[in-house]
């Protein structure tokens, strides 16, 4: 395969992304055992069907892993099953040798550990790295309530949406619980909840930054409140819900977990490659086109906050499901 160096732009005569993508889409059709008996190849495993957002995301961050390590070539195996879970089994049980790359989405990976009743995932996986970050924003109409301030004083008259239960924005909104007098409500999907807020019939949603940047930019959603530390430089126009006199920070992170036994050289290099893949300005651009923002998580800290997060979650679940528990 050719790797993405700025000669391959002039002999190619393909713009960098199309450069970027070849050696991926040229492996996707191989069967497993193929993909595994190649030399220097190795597999991301998704824990999602094809064409989901999980995905979507993994065969867009893969070329520049490739650019990142250019003697390793990617291909994408789908594993879907149980919100991810299935997938920590195959990664967990892999043959160490194999080269198998998990992805992992939290908070939702650990939600639906905890929903099945299942122990921590990274109990049976070595979490690697995060490599990107997306804040929670809570949007309303155009023509709805401009800020926080104004949310409160529609004290019960209103409801505040949400994606499903599971997902981050869920578990933000649930985290304004007494400081803004909305009662929730679950939508099937982030979709659902953007296009009932962009249309009034909820005061408000909290969604991930990516399911409302489009719409935050076209004036067809209002940013009310970012929960996040600083302004975003993606929305700098949106004020933070500290800002707001609401302490509330949340977000969702995307990374990698390897089998515990993997091969040291292999684990070594291939955090090298995310730590550079996090700080490639291509891949940055990407990001914010789509409303993320890169961001290294190192192996220790990216285990403390899953297990931080994890813990959090059990708790909740112990009081107050978000689900209905299982007979």
């Amino acid at each position: 395969m050719t790797r993405g160096q700025p000669g391959d732009r002039r002999r190619t005569g393909l713009p960098r992304r199309a450069v970027l993508g070849l050696g991926l889409t040229a492996t996707l059709g191989l069967p497993a055992p193929a993909i595994a008996s190649r030399r220097n190849s190795a597999e991301l495993l998704v824990g999602a069907p094809p064409g989901s957002k999980p995905d979507l995301w993994a065969r867009g961050v893969a070329p520049f892993l490739e650019r990142a390590l250019p003697r390793l070539t990617l291909a994408v195996r789908n594993h879907p099953g149980r919100g991810g879970l299935d997938s920590v089994a195959v990664l967990a049980q892999a043959d160490p040798a194999r080269r198998v790359i998990g992805v992992v989405t939290a908070p939702l990976l650990l939600a639906r550990a905890v929903e099945a009743g299942e122990p921590f995932p990274a109990s049976r996986i070595a979490p690697l790295a995060a490599v990107l970050e997306e804040s929670m924003v809570l949007v309303g109409a155009p023509d709805g309530p401009r800020d926080v301030a104004a949310l409160r004083a529609l004290n019960d008259r209103g409801t505040l949406g949400t994606p499903a239960p599971g997902s981050a924005a869920h578990f933000a909104a649930s985290r304004l619980d007494g400081r803004l007098d909305l009662p929730c409500f679950a939508f099937p999907t982030a979709t659902a909840a953007r296009q009932a807020a962009a249309a009034g019939h909820v005061a408000a949603a909290m969604l991930p930054l990516p399911d409302a940047i489009t719409q935050l930019r076209e004036g067809r959603l209002h940013g009310i409140g970012i929960a996040a530390a600083h302004r975003s430089d993606l929305l700098p126009e949106v004020a933070t819900l500290r800002e707001q006199e609401v302490d509330l920070v949340a977000s969702a992170q995307r990374g990698f977990a390897l089998h515990p036994a993997a091969p040291a050289p292999f684990r070594a290099a291939l955090l090298r490659g995310l730590e550079t893949l996090a700080a490639d300005p291509d891949f940055a651009e990407q990001c914010a086109a789509r409303g993320q923002n890169p961001r290294f998580i190192g192996p220790e800290d990216w285990t403390r906050l899953l297990n931080r997060v994890d813990v959090e979650l059990r708790r909740r679940w112990a009081e107050e499901p978000w689900l209905p528990r299982r007979a």
